[in-house]
C-alpha cells in the first residue's frame, strides 16, 4: 500500500498500477542500507509486474532476476516478473533508494484483469474473519 504522506495520491492514481481493492496498488520506497543484501526470493503471483525506478543509486549496487544481473540507474525504471528468483545487494558505502510499483502484467488482457478482480472480490466474501479493505 502507499506510505501515507510520502507519495502524492494524485500521482499514484495517474500511474498504470494494478488496482485490486484491499490488496494493490503497492507503491513504496525501498531503501537498501550500505553493505546489505536482500537474499534470493520469489513473489507469489505473476499477475503483476514489479517496476523499480532508481532514485539514489551509488556504484556497487546490483540486482539479479533469474540469470540476468544488472545495476540500477538513477531516473531509469525496469520491470520484471517477481515469481522469478531475484535478489539485490548494496556493496557501496551509501544507502540505495528505489521506488517500487506493482503494475499489471502486460500480457493480461482487460478481460483477464476483470476476471482476476472478480476472483479477489469473491474470495474476500469467503473470509468473514478478514475485513474488506479498499
Amino acid at each position: 500500500m502507499v506510505a501515507p504522506g510520502l507519495v502524492n495520491p494524485a500521482l499514484v492514481e495517474s500511474l498504470p498500477v494494478a488496482r485490486i481493492p484491499g490488496r494493490a496498488p503497492a507503491v513504496f520506497f525501498s531503501i537498501l542500507k550500505a553493505g546489505k543484501r536482500i537474499p534470493p526470493h520469489t513473489g507469489v503471483t505473476n499477475i503483476r509486474s514489479i517496476v523499480h525506478l532508481g532514485l539514489i543509486v551509488p556504484s556497487d549496487c546490483g540486482f539479479r532476476v533469474g540469470g540476468e544481473t544488472r545495476e540500477w540507474r538513477e531516473g531509469e525504471a525496469f520491470a520484471f516478473d517477481d515469481t522469478i528468483e531475484h535478489e539485490a545487494w548494496n556493496d557501496s558505502e551509501q544507502d540505495r533508494a528505489v521506488l517500487i510499483l506493482d503494475c499489471w502484467n502486460p500480457h493480461l488482457s482487460d478481460r483477464e484483469r476483470a476476471m482476476i478482480l472478480k476472483m479477489f472480490a469473491v474470495s474476500e466474501t469467503q473470509r468473514p474473519d478478514r475485513p474488506v479493505r479498499g
